[in-house]
Parts: structure tokens; sequence; C-alpha cells
């Protein structure tokens, strides 16, 4: 092996910049998810901690393991990549998530299917039990009239309608409300059970912050490019198919945006013009993947439809 591919050391010094980022979004994201207990007249620094600690302990250990899932398995396969890089950012949930870089070239599409799909199964195998464990601790309310008002700016089709009817752009109430993948309904329905008519359930900061990994889960395994999934379609595919199928995704997202949510259409944009369809070949293209790869790819793709969410964000 060549020794500039060869991974470095599991144990060496001390990874300053890992470390510093990593402790960033700690502040980040406790003190943004626990600033709503700010607006008490009596609220305390321990108010907006206690509030804050639990998200952003779930969000940071499904972060974690999805990065490290990719982590292991590159030194596993010999590819060298850096630690986690956690990205904190000072408003929303307090972060953009975390990326790792990969060094070397992959060595096989073997490689390729591995490294990309162990991120997401990680990230995934957390936020499942911590989705579970909140809701079951999500108080169920009842919505007032003004949160059931209907509204018309569902998906872009919708805003475009109203905006040359000259209709003023009406919000379906004034609660932020997150869409359901067919995972997370399943679990409501075991956890919860079936809600009564205008009632809806005001998510546990634990529920919330696995809602929010799941989707993650989802974001990254689009099959497209270099995106998780799109790790998966190429070692599935081979590289001209893999390109095909990319494109043909991007147009899905793209119809998605118009039809279902606006949501889509901000991750269309991010794919098409700052990921690409285009994935790099890795160093051996000629070996296949064997059975048991095979149904590791078929099983993320599954997972991707099973935690797909048509409408994720609506007011």
């Amino acid at each position: 092996m060549d020794a500039a591919a060869r991974p470095r050391p599991l144990i060496g010094r001390i990874p300053y910049l890992h470390l510093g980022l990593f402790l960033a979004t700690v502040v980040t994201t406790v003190t943004l998810s626990g600033a709503s207990h700010l607006a008490s007249a009596d609220a305390t620094w321990r108010d907006v901690l206690w509030g804050g600690v639990p998200f952003a302990t779930a969000l940071l250990s499904i972060l974690l393991c999805h990065e490290m899932g990719h982590y292991l398995m590159a030194r596993a396969h010999h590819v060298d990549s850096t630690l986690p890089f956690f990205i904190p950012v000072p408003f929303g949930v307090g972060t953009f998530g975390a990326i790792i870089r990969i060094r070397s070239a992959m060595p096989s599409a073997r490689a390729v299917l591995d490294i990309g799909a162990a991120g997401p199964f990680a990230g995934f195998v957390v936020a499942l039990p911590l989705y579970a464990w909140g809701l079951a601790r999500s108080p169920v309310h009842a919505l007032g009239d003004l949160a059931l008002e209907p509204g018309n700016t569902g998906s872009a089709l919708a805003i475009a309608r109203a905006f040359l009817a000259g209709e003023p752009l009406r919000f379906a109430g004034s609660l932020q409300t997150y869409g359901d993948s067919l995972v997370t309904w399943a679990i409501g329905r075991a956890v919860v059970g079936p809600l009564p008519p205008h009632s809806d359930v005001l998510l546990h900061p634990v529920a919330f912050a696995a809602w929010i990994g799941l989707f993650i889960t989802t974001l990254n395994l689009i099959p497209f490019g270099q995106l998780d999934g799109g790790h998966v379609t190429f070692a599935l595919l081979g590289e001209e198919r893999a390109l095909r199928f990319s494109r043909l995704v991007s147009w899905g997202l793209f119809a998605a945006g118009l039809l279902l949510s606006w949501n889509w259409l901000v991750w269309w944009v991010i794919t098409r013009y700052f990921v690409g369809p285009r994935h790099p070949a890795p160093l051996d293209v000629h070996e296949p993947l064997d059975p048991r790869r095979r149904a590791v790819a078929w099983a993320a793709l599954v997972l991707f439809g099973l935690t797909f969410i048509p409408v994720p964000v609506s007011f």
C-alpha cells in the first residue's frame, strides 16, 4: 500500500480543531434549544440548560454515530479520512450537522458501499429508540382555531397560484409542524396511538432531536452524486447507470418541490449545484458486489423510502 494512502494512526496527537468544533456545537445546540425558556420572567440559566441538554445530547449522539460509522468503516478499508468536523451555527437548532473528509481514493465498489451505508445505518439505529423514548414523554395537546385555519403555502405551485391570484400568503395557523415518514408514523401509532380530533403531539426535546436525526438520514440517503445514497447506487449500478439515475433523482426532487413541499426545492438546488450528479470511480472498477453487500445496498434504499417525509416542515 502506498504510504500516502495509508490511514493515520487512531491514537496520535490531540485533534484540537475537531474537539473545538464539537465543543462549540455543544454550546450552540444547548443554548439555542434551551433559549425558549428565557421567555419566562423567572427563568434561570439552569432552566435553559435543563431545556437544552436533552436535545443537544440526543442530536449530537446521532450525528456522532453517523459520522463515526463512516470513519471506522473507512479505516477498515484502509481509506485515509478525517475525524468528524462538527458545524456549529448561531441560529436554528445550533448546527448544520457534521462531516468527514476522505483523503485517499476508494479502493473498490465494495469499499464505496460499506463506507457510504455505514453512516446512515449507524445514525438510524441510535435515532430510532430515541424517537420512541421521546415520543412516549411528549404531551398531546388540542390545536386552537388559528392552527386549523387553512393555508395556501404547502408547495411551490400553491405559492405561485396565490401570488398570481393576488391573494395574501396564508400559513396554516401559527404552529410549525413536522411531517411524518412511514417510520415516525408507525412509531407514533405504537407509542401514542390514534390522536383525538383537532390535536397534535408536542414533541419532547429528545423526540425532536431524533426527528431531525431521522430526517438527516433521509437527506444523506438521497441516491445522488456523492451523498451516502449516491455511494450506494454507484456501487450497485456502476458509474454510467448511477449517473443517469442521479439525474433522474434530481428531476424527482424538483417535482417534489413543486408538488409536495417547497422544502424539496432547497435540496434540489443544493444537490444539483453544490453536490453534482457524478460520482468518482474507485481504484478497482471491476470488483463486483457480493450477495451480502447487494442486500445491504437494497436495504439502504429501502431505508431511504421508509424515512422519506413528503412534507418535512409546514406552518
